[in-house]
């Protein structure tokens, strides 16, 4: 899990590194289209934030299982109002006054209902935790009922979008690999089981359907086509997670000593993970103003991005847990 985790909150920072070349950021004024960065963009996006919540709804049943957390509501919604929602009205209007346009009090408090920019993920996982919680033990009953729903939550989203019901619309999108992620922790000596000599297949699976999948979606301009097209991202998220899932049992299992080689440095990202996930997106976007950065090859930008964001992230977020006041912003001790 300790692998799992350090890769996930990496692929995130990954994809944001190809944002601005993507035309889905506003300083992608500065630079042109370019159909590669689009394509690894999408492609790392069908593994990233489902892994990340995947990886929630994972140690959730582990802590709730093994160690008998949040044995109330009560408890629940204190821990999770701490981890979550204080970091949020904290740190999302500073947000929005510096990275966001609004012209009004309603601009920006629609902004901070929606959820600010990567911030989103804060808020949609409160709610996720408060909900689950409410259904969890017959969930975990019926778990093919679990799949069918978060696969019907899936398909509702854009309803649920259009009608400006968010959070919950990013719940019902994310709810599915939320209870993978618990279905996994219970079961995951059968899954390996099943996933054994299979990975590769899985992951050539994945790849030939997100290239069809990509061509078809510049393909095709209607709006309600490409409404179907995307359903298929359900699908490819899902083959994600047991490729992943396999490929890193694989290493841990196969190449101990690279793994324990690494482990200092993956213990680093785990240690100050949610700092970096709080603090690389502004970087990314201030990073990517400068005019330097607009003048360099797109492979070196990108490259140099990367790092940049994922060093100094790490960097500031290790001088903050190592404070009080920087422990306590988190819901930490």
């Amino acid at each position: 899990m300790n692998l799992l985790r350090a890769v996930g909150i990496t692929l995130v920072v990954l994809r944001h590194s190809f944002s601005p070349f993507r035309n889905s950021w506003d300083v992608s004024k500065y630079y042109e289209y370019n159909i590669i960065a689009d394509f690894i963009g999408r492609y790392t996006s069908t593994i990233s934030m489902p892994l990340f919540v995947f990886i929630s709804g994972y140690i959730y049943f582990f802590l709730r299982n093994n160690y008998n957390k949040y044995s109330s509501f009560k408890i629940l919604f204190e821990k999770k109002s701490r981890r979550l929602i204080v970091p949020y009205l904290i740190l999302a209007p500073f947000y929005i006054w510096v990275f966001l346009d609004y012209n009004s009090v309603l601009s920006f408090l629609s902004h901070l209902w929606v959820g600010a920019g990567h911030l989103w993920f804060l808020l949609m996982m409160f709610v996720m935790f408060l909900l689950y919680y409410k259904f969890e033990t017959y969930l975990c009953k019926h778990y093919v009922f679990s799949i069918i729903l978060g696969v019907f939550l899936y398909l509702i989203v854009l309803p649920l979008n259009y009608f400006h019901l968010q959070p919950l619309g990013l719940v019902a999108r994310y709810f599915i690999f939320f209870q993978l992620g618990n279905l996994f922790n219970k079961n995951s000596t059968v899954i390996l089981s099943f996933l054994k000599g299979k990975v590769l297949c899985i992951f050539l699976t994945h790849l030939v359907l997100f290239v069809i999948y990509f061509c078809s979606i510049k393909f095709f301009d209607n709006k309600y086509i490409q409404f179907s097209i995307n359903q298929v991202l359900l699908v490819l998220s899902i083959l994600s997670l047991f490729f992943i899932y396999g490929f890193l049992n694989v290493i841990i299992t196969k190449h101990d000593n690279l793994v324990q080689k690494i482990k200092p440095t993956i213990s680093f990202i785990n240690h100050n993970s949610y700092y970096l996930y709080l603090i690389h997106e502004p970087l990314l976007k201030i990073f990517f103003t400068f005019l330097f950065v607009q003048n360099l090859p797109i492979i070196l930008a990108i490259s140099l991005a990367f790092v940049s964001s994922m060093t100094i992230s790490l960097i500031l977020g290790s001088l903050l847990m190592k404070l009080k006041i920087g422990r306590e912003l988190i819901g930490g001790s």
